[in-house]
């Protein structure tokens, strides 16, 4: 009896190795229990999942049955691991984010496994990694970010003073800014990549946007605080990558506010760059004021039941006169679109506006 009870304890640690290997590719919430899966054919050099193994591992992909996570989880949270050793802590923690990502207690005590030297940060944050790609939960909470940020500061550094003539709306100040790790290229590609990949997997994901607007924030930060052409217009070449990107995203993406939001904003920004000369025509992309209307109502002619579309010209022409007020109104006028009540909608906002612009 003992026995049988201690075997879930044991199996943590198994995990534990597991998630922590230098072969680990992937991670997977399989559904269903052991039994649903001990009967799959699987390669002859891949582990049989047992008792004493309740997994499926393949070439580097690891597999965990939903209710074998459940009872590991169970396990872990019940063990004395905040008053153990670094390794019941490294193990109990791996399997407590695994299947509660937002667990602050077991992140807290990660953060201290790494300060005292127990944990690598740069392993953390490919352990994250796989975690967030393989589960949505993940995704979708703030805190997981909040924790990769963290662990970017340990391995880089923070960025120091960073020289801002203004401030710029939706972005951070130059006080802000000193704290942001100080990141290369490579590792602003490689966390672009990670949000990316799970905007897709939890749509509308509001954490991962601002988690995104956050490494496009570093790479302004980076320009600003460079003297460096070079590195500045490597830097540039990013941001202006990613909002074509984003680009065509809102067109596979239409219902996405927070997208149209987040490409609004980083038009701002390249404004601002422009004006101060660091925004070079080579790698303008056409991103423009002109674009952004353009886009948002050819989008609202197209697909004009969706709600988001409306609010995404709405911000587009924030920045708009009078008279380009005025010929976009009459042009939406003239076409019978399927959405009166959204098109009174802006119709009346258009009304204000213009009524604002003269006064001025």
């Amino acid at each position: 009896m003992a026995a049988n009870e201690s075997k879930p304890s044991l199996l943590v640690g198994v995990l534990s190795k597991l998630l922590h290997s230098s072969e680990l590719a992937s991670i997977e919430i399989l559904p269903g229990a052991l039994k649903d899966w001990a009967i799959v054919d699987l390669p002859p050099e891949a582990p049989k999942p047992s008792s004493h193994f309740p997994f499926v591992f393949v070439e580097g992909n690891l597999g965990i049955p939903q209710k074998v996570l459940h009872a590991l989880y169970l396990a872990a949270v019940s063990l004395p691991w905040r008053s153990s050793g670094a390794d019941d802590a490294i193990a109990s923690s791996s399997v407590i984010i695994l299947l509660n990502p937002a667990h602050q207690t077991a992140l807290n005590a990660r953060k201290s496994l790494m300060k005292e030297g127990h944990l690598d940060p740069e392993k953390e944050l490919v352990l994250m990694e796989l975690i967030s790609r393989g589960s949505p939960e993940c995704a979708k909470q703030s805190i997981v970010w909040d924790h990769r940020r963290w662990c970017l500061n340990r391995i880089y550094g923070m960025m120091g003073p960073v020289n801002t003539a203004h401030p710029l709306q939706f972005w951070a100040s130059s006080e802000e800014m000193q704290l942001f790790p100080k990141i290369g290229p490579a590792v602003v590609q490689r966390e672009l990549a990670l949000t990316q990949h799970t905007c897709e997997t939890y749509p509308r994901n509001y954490h991962s946007w601002a988690y995104w607007h956050f490494i496009i924030d570093v790479c302004y930060a980076s320009i600003c605080s460079s003297n460096n052409n070079e590195r500045q217009q490597e830097f540039l070449r990013i941001v202006t990558a990613e909002c074509i990107r984003i680009r065509r995203w809102i067109e596979q993406h239409v219902s996405d506010y927070s997208a149209m939001h987040q490409l609004f904003q980083s038009l701002t920004l390249l404004n601002r760059l422009r004006t101060i000369g660091v925004l070079i025509d080579e790698i303008n992309g056409d991103l423009t004021t002109s674009m952004l209307i353009n886009h948002a109502l050819s989008l609202v002619t197209t697909y004009p039941s969706h709600e988001s579309l409306w609010m995404y010209l709405r911000v587009a022409l924030s920045g708009a006169t009078t008279t380009e007020l005025v010929e976009i109104s009459d042009k939406l006028e003239r076409q019978n679109l399927p959405s009166p009540y959204f098109k009174q909608q802006l119709f009346k906002w258009f009304s204000v506006s213009t009524e604002v612009h003269s006064c001025i």
